[in-house]
């Protein structure tokens, strides 16, 4: 950090409670985590014990979409918004390895993300770290590390992966989904996964709502989404083929993940251009 520039505030570290960060890491095979991460994993487990397959299905996702912006959209520069801790297939890697001149800004407001995110600068020349609320895109937008990294009168490829489930308010996530986009040129992408729930009173909102309520002890804020308040935060963009989907359907079908109750349509998926 440049002499005389202040640090942005950061929260400490509390190893008390779960962590999400920890928690996905852990569920990752990551290294990274406290025993209450790892003591709720397991009460999840019980309930879901796909779960960790699952979250390594949304990594190879996240892979797959990187990948598609670079060779079918030409998107050499990313913004990752709640980026979470550093771990296999990272987005700077995807979309560096189809063009090695790509440039990634993570952003993410969680004390261990940003401790670890920040590492990544001491041996990444493309890669960058910006400490900040995904909420605030004006902020976001305006971070000097954002604006030096990246053009924004050029398209960039915006991710949003498993991170607004902890945004509530859907009518506040439009909004600053919709902020971020407009000040983003025409032919922007915008990358979002997260998980669902019809509350249909099927069984896999049943089940969606077991695995939501056993989470919601440690994070109050969560929220799992159906397939249409997902949709709408897409608004204004094109979504592209194979849609807004389970991930399973955007493999062919001997690559598809077996969940005999359901868990592989706990995520749904989706891909989307600013004309």
């Amino acid at each position: 950090m440049p002499d005389g520039e202040q640090r942005p505030f950061v929260p400490e570290l509390d190893t008390n409670r779960p962590n999400v960060a920890r928690l996905y890491d852990l569920l990752l095979g990551g290294k990274n985590n406290f025993e209450p991460d790892r003591q709720l994993l397991q009460q999840v487990l019980k309930i879901a014990p796909e779960v960790p397959e699952l979250a390594k299905e949304n990594r190879r996702w996240l892979a797959k979409a990187v990948d598609r912006m670079v060779r079918e959209g030409g998107i050499n520069q990313f913004l990752d918004l709640g980026a979470g801790l550093p771990t296999a297939e990272n987005t700077h890697e995807v979309a560096q390895r189809a063009d090695p001149g790509a440039t990634v800004v993570y952003v993410d407001n969680d004390p261990t993300a940003i401790a670890h995110g920040e590492a990544l600068l001491v041996d990444e020349k493309q890669t960058y770290f910006a400490a900040g609320d995904l909420t605030d895109p004006a902020a976001v937008l305006a971070d000097p590390v954002v604006t030096n990294a990246l053009d924004l009168n050029r398209p960039v490829g915006l991710m949003l992966g498993m991170v607004l489930n902890h945004v509530p308010d859907t009518e506040h996530a439009r909004e600053f989904i919709g902020a971020y986009m407009a000040a983003l040129p025409s032919g922007s992408y915008l990358a979002i996964s997260h998980p669902s729930n019809p509350r249909d009173g099927s069984r896999l909102a049943e089940f969606s709502s077991a695995v939501e309520d056993k989470l919601k002890v440690a994070f109050d804020d969560l929220y799992f989404r159906t397939g249409e308040e997902i949709a709408g935060l897409f608004d204004g963009l094109e979504i592209l083929e194979p849609g807004l989907v389970g991930l399973n359907e955007w493999w062919p079908p001997g690559e598809h993940l077996a969940t005999p109750n359901g868990a592989s349509r706990l995520l749904l998926a989706g891909l989307a251009r600013k004309p």
